[in-house]
């Protein structure tokens, strides 16, 4: 009997952790407002992958969900909002302005422009999560490439 419950424990430990591990990395939710706010700006697939990474390397509040404009309160534009999806959609523009326009395909060159203070590990933290986010979806983004809409934010 003793070993029966030993072997139980075992298994439901194992399936919790299994279970925490499928955890994905991007929510689909934020996948699919990714993948618009990327054919919106005409970001090719490389440029999508670093999009999704700086989402989830800066893994921020609503209002900082990409970390652009530094701290809140300080007057940036890209902080107009604090509910979740208008300003998810705020923060990924500003992001996907500066991917289309300084992205050039070295994530070490871009983290220059992206995050000045700390690009050498900004750049590390994010070219590991391309690396983690394409292992994860089998080197293909999820979901379809949605056609290019507007986005209407006041």
């Amino acid at each position: 009997m003793r070993v029966k419950v030993k072997i139980l424990f075992l298994a439901a430990a194992l399936a919790s952790a299994a279970s925490a591990a499928k955890t994905p990395l991007i929510p689909a939710s934020e996948w699919r407002m990714i993948r618009q706010i990327a054919a919106n700006y005409d970001l090719d697939e490389d440029a999508t992958w670093l999009l999704a990474a700086i989402r989830r390397h800066e893994n921020g509040r609503p209002g900082l969900e990409f970390g652009v404009g530094g701290p809140m309160n300080s007057g940036h534009r890209a902080h107009r909002y604090r509910d979740g999806v208008k300003s998810f959609y705020v923060q990924g523009y500003w992001a996907a302005g500066t991917v289309r326009k300084h992205y050039r395909g070295d994530v070490a060159a871009f983290a220059r422009r992206y995050n000045p203070a700390n690009a050498a590990k900004w750049s590390v933290s994010v070219s590991s999560l391309i690396a983690r986010l394409k292992a994860e979806n089998n080197n293909r983004l999820p979901g379809r490439k949605p056609a290019k809409r507007e986005i209407s934010l006041p």
